[in-house]
């Protein structure tokens, strides 16, 4: 057997190890196998997807390398930024979401913009910013190239990433999040992606507003036809900030029956919302089924990590030379989204450029200290209360009472943890503030909280029941918009 057959027989079997769909998504068209004697080369198209193969299945590759050769082989990864236009020797070619009779166009692999293996790949010189390097910096369109991943988002990165190629198996896919963690970036990626690698196939991004003006605009000058041509014909139709349809009867009516024509006809529907599915229920009942019948992907707010490499990433493409102390300065600083950043990274670069000094940490720290009270809220006891009240449905003297039913136990327990974690008070003061509770009832409440946390439990909120991560997670949305 030689190198080639060696290296399709461990692809194979690969694909039988960790399911096709699992292969398709990581190696299917990202990456090629060279077998040289006892040395197996993966080969990625980018560093971050280099990384991630290496973290995830070396232990598997080796194995299969063991059977195929029958003896000891090295498996080493390398990076190939040249396979982001191939394709691998094994890749499939769907055509799925085209016309019948049209060509499936060779597609791109995407991978990470900023790797955490080469983030310290970033200039440690600071410095004022050149009109060259400025003018280069220019905003391009949105593309999935562009986007920072993280542990926040990758899980939607990676589904982005094969519904803009036309794998994706699940339609219609819901990403959910709150402001400013990517979703619309996403979505205008996916469109683009898509139209990139099905040029003949139509891609339809709209969002809530434009689909709700659009079909009253139909509707009073007879031009239903032609909306719903738009819509429907679509083999990629992308809705941005669905929340907005609630209330909205007959556009809710219009665009089921949309979804149920799409679906018919195997198209893809890529959708976003800033409130979780479960949050969605005022979309009806048909609706929601719908979404939950596809792949929901729930975006968290970008951690520490993250947002350095966003900063990092954000000041490469303006043009903006930052030392490693200031890029971690405006990560630890400024907890909000990419938006905050990026805003942050123009002060600093008009500050520089003001007083024809280089971006310091001194300077970086005097210029972003309004923007940092802007940007990070002080949470008291009683908003904590208040949005806990909100979601669960119970008054605020309900947890201040001695009352031990679950209805209200479980609220009150979830109030004095979330006060331990956002405010700054003592045991002591949260159990005065929640129906002067002695501080040990606090302590016990905070430890029943992370055994319910660390057991995945379940509990009630608003005469339902859900995951203790869920129920957190809508406190802490609520908290952010109060």
């Amino acid at each position: 057997m030689d190198e080639i057959d060696v290296a399709s027989d461990v692809r194979t079997r690969l694909a039988k190890l960790i399911g096709q769909d699992r292969y398709e998504l990581w190696f299917g068209r990202q990456t090629e196998f060279r077998m040289d004697r006892d040395c197996l080369t993966v080969v990625a198209a980018s560093s971050f997807s280099r990384d991630w193969l290496r973290r995830k299945f070396l232990a598997e590759l080796r194995t299969i390398c063991q059977a195929v050769r029958g003896g000891d082989v090295r498996v080493e990864f390398l990076t190939d930024e040249s396979l982001s236009s191939t394709i691998g020797v094994d890749a499939p070619q769907p055509n799925r979401h085209l016309r019948d009779g049209q060509p499936d166009p060779p597609p791109r692999s995407r991978g990470k913009v900023v790797p955490r293996a080469r983030a310290s790949s970033i200039v440690q010189t600071g410095g004022v910013t050149s009109p060259a390097v400025r003018k280069s910096a220019t905003r391009s369109e949105p593309s999935l190239d562009r986007l920072v991943v993280g542990a926040g988002n990758e899980y939607a990165y990676r589904a982005a990433e094969v519904t803009a190629r036309g794998l994706q198996q699940a339609s219609p896919v819901l990403f959910c999040g709150g402001t400013g963690v990517g979703k619309t970036h996403l979505l205008r990626a996916i469109r683009a992606e898509y139209r990139h690698t099905h040029p003949r196939a139509r891609a339809v991004y709209l969002t809530a507003e434009q689909f709700i003006t659009g079909f009253v605009e139909a509707l009073r000058g007879s031009g239903l036809p032609s909306f719903r041509q738009k819509c429907r014909g679509a083999d990629l139709l992308v809705l941005d900030d669905v929340q907005f349809f609630v209330g909205k009867r007959a556009t809710l009516d219009e665009l089921l029956h949309t979804l149920d024509v799409l679906l018919a006809e195997g198209r893809q529907i890529v959708l976003a919302s800033d409130r979780s599915l479960a949050e969605l229920k005022s979309l009806g009942k048909e609706l929601v089924s719908r979404l939950a019948s596809g792949l929901v992907c729930n975006i968290q707010p970008p951690d520490y990590t993250m947002r350095l490499d966003i900063v990092r990433h954000l000041a490469r493409e303006m043009g903006v030379v930052l030392e490693s102390d200031v890029a971690e300065l405006v990560a630890t600083q400024i907890s909000a989204g990419a938006r905050e950043l990026r805003g942050a990274l123009h002060r600093l670069q008009a500050t520089s450029i003001a007083f024809e000094q280089p971006i310091t940490r001194q300077l970086a720290a005097s210029a972003l200290c309004d923007l940092v009270q802007q940007c990070t809220r002080h949470v008291r006891l009683s908003d904590v209360e208040k949005a806990v009240c909100d979601v669960f449905g119970v008054e605020p003297v309900q947890l201040r009472s001695e009352r031990k039913n679950r209805s209200i136990h479980e609220p009150r327990m979830l109030a004095m943890w979330l006060s331990r974690k956002y405010t700054r008070a003592p045991w002591s003061e949260i159990g005065e503030h929640f129906g002067r509770r002695a501080h040990s009832t606090v302590i016990s409440a905070h430890k029943r909280m992370e055994q319910l946390i660390r057991s995945h439990a379940e509990i009630g909120v608003s005469h339902e029941t859900c995951g203790v991560e869920e129920a957190i997670r809508r406190v802490e949305a609520a908290l952010r918009t109060a």
